[in-house]
């Protein structure tokens, strides 16, 4: 008897707690637009702010609800660590004082951890459901609370690598935070839009002559832009290319160190570069998509948002005005709360016998507002995708510029390749041929005055043409192995597998043979992957994927190392995106710190069919 009013009080703590949650997200709003000003100090502190309150809500579910839920978050990044020189670096940026350094790393870890998102998604939805908790335990009693711990943990634990086994229960549960999960997509689609809307003010910029502004506002309100799309996919499925033409190279000074536009000539380049800048962001046809999306996005994102979020609080609501108003309505003698239902022609409840038979239409009202969410999610990201998505002009400008930069990599990739065979043939096998000679030329002049040593010089020619065969099998298997020629991808990965010292996994099959030059870009791109992964990252297991599908090689190569990898740091990655680029391909690479780290590689090809 005790336990049952002691879960309704502590569904009451849980439901005033949670709605603090909201002050949370008021917060994280606030420091996310002044992001978009360029005032970044302020959302990383909010974020883990935040975290305070989700540590102690999981710290009462495990108290009360009997779920416990461990820290999903990354771990926290190390210290920056000076440079012989004093200097700290990350990436290709030097830092004098290591302060600067330190905030920017815990603000990655705090905005680009999974488990951030996870979090705000819970910041939005978890009041409603913790105001709905006390009617729950009223009518289910303890096992309420139980509910309530899983939900928590879906959104606040850390997620499993595959798909759980769970029961019908915890099915379901699944099933109604998803579709929650979906209505706050929704909503996050309409504040991006709406952050997007407040930066279509660059127009008026340039009709009141402020040019030195305006791309820097076309610029932010990119980021804004590129924000929406790659949420969108995060969220929806939908994918969004970026549309931007490259930015333009900086500007080369004439013979007599002047810089020229047209008919005038700078002393300094800064003027030039404005206006190149200034050029290319409104001679983009995607800014003026950029500018219409905005226009247009915050009301079609809003009228597709209003069926499921209305109709899914009108449900809500009238589980409040059964369950909770109208006992305060009885007891203050006041009638307002217990006519919900009447605005849709359904009687009013007046009595407990009256709240149990409108309950299943408040459910149903719920469940019905749930059920589109996800399909009316993914229609505003299409939506979105309408203007915000290359054009086939924009395709093919952004493939033409593609292809004069992979043009002077591959031949810049091309010319270090032949220095380096040049050079360890100049360094190598031609000097081991060279002292071979002189033995040789010894041999002659010995062979008949002292035979012994004209033997020991000739062993030792023979010894050093062994070596220097080996040498030329390594120099050969380094331009082209022969085990990828002989036995292709696959078994060739394979090998490398079995070479490395790590513990190594290769999955997936290719029903066929690529041509020898993508085949072999392949085949380095992994072998240095693997070679990073045992040098740098300090991994103890690596899996390694391979599969082809509508025309298109991709490679997966995870790790569990310490993360950390900058491509900016090491010749090795830019080796591999150099290699990439000359057959279109695409190299990705996620390396949090604390790891894993995961690189993809993609290189568009078609296979030939094995001979049976």
């Amino acid at each position: 008897m005790v336990q049952y009013p002691r879960s309704v009080g502590r569904a009451f703590a849980l439901a005033g707690f949670g709605v603090l949650s909201w002050v949370d997200v008021l917060a994280e709003l606030l420091a996310f637009g002044l992001l978009c000003t360029g005032l970044i100090f302020f959302l990383g502190p909010a974020l883990l702010w935040a975290r305070r309150r989700s540590a102690k809500t999981r710290e009462l579910v495990a108290r009360w609800c009997g779920a416990e839920i461990p820290s999903p978050y990354r771990p926290e990044p190390p210290e920056p660590e000076p440079e012989r020189d004093g200097w700290y670096r990350e990436g290709n940026q030097l830092y004098k004082h290591a302060w600067w350094l330190r905030w920017m790393r815990r603000f990655h870890w705090a905005t680009d951890d999974p488990a951030t998102r996870r979090e705000l998604g819970w910041q939005l939805l978890n009041p409603l459901v913790a105001l709905a908790l006390p009617v729950m335990v009223l009518l289910c009693g303890p096992r309420a609370l139980r509910w309530y711990g899983e939900w928590t943990r879906h959104w606040l634990g850390p997620r499993a690598a595959g798909p759980p086994d769970i029961g019908a229960t915890r099915r379901v549960l699944r099933w109604v935070s998803g579709r929650l999960e979906s209505l706050g997509h929704q909503m996050g689609l309409l504040v991006l839009a709406v952050v997007q809307l407040g930066f279509t003010v660059w127009p008026i910029v340039l009709l009141i002559g402020a040019y030195p502004v305006a791309a820097p506002i076309v610029l932010l309100s990119r980021t804004v832009t590129n924000t929406l799309r790659r949420e969108a996919g995060n969220w929806t499925g939908v994918r969004i290319d970026r549309p931007y033409l490259p930015a333009p190279s900086l500007p080369v000074p004439r013979p007599d160190g002047l810089f020229q536009v047209g008919k005038q000539l700078y002393e300094e380049p800064w003027e030039p570069v404005r206006l190149a800048r200034m050029r290319w962001v409104t001679r983009d046809r995607a800014t003026w998509r950029d500018l219409a999306s905005g226009l247009l996005n915050v009301p079609v994102f809003f009228l597709l948002m209003i069926p499921s979020v209305s109709v899914t609080f009108w449900g809500f609501l009238g589980l409040q005005a059964l369950w909770i108003w109208r006992p305060i309505a009885q007891g203050t003698n006041s009638v307002w709360s217990t006519d919900w239902f009447t605005m849709i022609g359904l009687p009013s409840a007046t009595t407990t016998l009256d709240a149990l038979k409108l309950t299943p239409v408040a459910l149903a009202f719920m469940i019905g507002g749930l059920i589109p969410a996800t399909w009316l999610a993914r229609q505003q990201a299409r939506f979105a995708r309408l203007l915000l998505a290359p054009t086939e002009a924009s395709r093919l400008a952004l493939r033409v510029a593609r292809l004069k930069e992979t043009r002077t990599e591959a031949s810049v990739a091309q010319a270090a390749e032949l220095r380096r065979i040049e050079r360890d043939l100049h360094d190598g096998v031609q000097a081991r041929l060279v002292a071979m000679g002189m033995k040789l030329g010894a041999v002659e002049a010995l062979i008949d005055t002292d035979p012994g040593q004209a033997k020991k010089l000739a062993a030792e020619v023979r010894a050093a043409s062994s070596e220097t065969l080996t040498e030329l099998r390594l120099l050969v298997r380094g331009i082209h192995p022969p085990v990828l020629s002989e036995r292709g991808l696959v078994d060739a990965v394979r090998a490398l597998a079995l070479d490395s010292p790590l513990d190594t996994e290769v999955t997936g099959s290719l029903p066929g043979r690529l041509e020898q030059p993508e085949e072999a870009c392949a085949y380095f791109a992994v072998s240095e992957l693997l070679g990073n992964a045992a040098k740098h990252g300090e991994a103890a297991t690596v899996s390694i994927a391979l599969e082809h599908l509508d025309g298109l090689l991709r490679i997966v190569v995870t790790d569990d190392g310490k993360g950390g990898a900058e491509p900016a740091r090491g010749t090795g990655i830019r080796g591999i995106e150099r290699r990439l680029g000359a057959f279109d391909g695409r190299f990705c690479l996620t390396s949090p710190i604390g790891g894993p780290t995961k690189a993809t590689v993609e290189i568009p090809c078609r296979l030939d069919p094995e001979p049976s």
